[in-house]
């Protein structure tokens, strides 16, 4: 399994939060949000970030879970994450 995050943010402030969180896995950048428009996670409303997002995908790209958050502040709990990449993905 491999896992990576996606950010508008640039490239050096997501290797800055890397190395802040000590985060095990890589957050790429996508300052245009190409990615999180596409995914239909893009918030206009919130103006013009991206709703917190997780998709599990399985090895041949379907999604095997997915979470979409209704703002900012709306996030799956740590047992959801864990129990859906353990059975869904």
């Amino acid at each position: 399994m491999s896992l990576a995050g996606i950010s508008v943010d640039p490239t050096e402030n997501n290797r800055a939060m890397v190395d802040k969180l000590l985060l095990p896995f890589p957050l790429l950048s996508d300052p245009e949000g190409r990615v999180i428009k596409q995914w239909d996670v893009w918030n206009e409303n919130d103006g013009g970030i991206a709703k917190p997002s997780i998709f599990a995908l399985r090895r041949d790209g379907s999604i095997g879970w997915a979470y979409v958050g209704r703002d900012f502040a709306d996030r799956p709990t740590d047992d959801e994450l864990f129990d859906s990449i353990q059975g869904g993905a």
